[in-house]
């Protein structure tokens, strides 16, 4: 993990626009049949504009990091599917099949992104992981 995503500021200055992210994080307790391997965390997360807008040019998500302690997980986030092009989000992502760290963790959470004016990061600290039945 790069030690610019460790030092990543909750709160950063991207094309005039300041951006704070909004992660919810699960993880499936839902016993399956046997031997179903035991579900990692998933999420939604989100990058907010200070302001309702359209989002900058070619602005993209490359990776998340999920931070528990001294452990680490990075993984590639999905799109999360809206249904409208969404103003308050500039972007909407899902990740799933992480650790199987328990519900009590308090996660932080890193998003690295880019736009046509260069590569960001940002992060959401202390997430607590949901347990979803």
């Amino acid at each position: 993990m790069p030690p610019e995503a460790r030092a990543a500021l909750e709160q950063v200055y991207v094309d005039g626009r300041a951006y704070t992210l909004q992660a919810d994080l699960y993880r499936d307790l839902m016993p399956g049949p046997a031997p179903t391997p035991k579900r990692g965390v998933g999420g939604s997360i989100f990058l907010r504009p200070d302001v309702q807008s359209d989002p900058p040019q070619g602005m993209r998500a490359d990776k998340i990091w999920l931070l528990n302690g001294a452990e680490s997980w990075e993984t590639v986030p999905q799109p999360l599917q809206t249904f409208a092009a969404d103003r308050r989000n500039h972007l909407s992502l899902s990740v799933r099949d992480g650790p199987t760290w328990d519900t009590s963790a308090k996660v932080d959470v890193v998003l690295r992104f880019s736009t046509a004016s260069g590569t960001y990061f940002v992060q959401q600290r202390s997430v607590q992981i949901i347990g979803a039945l």
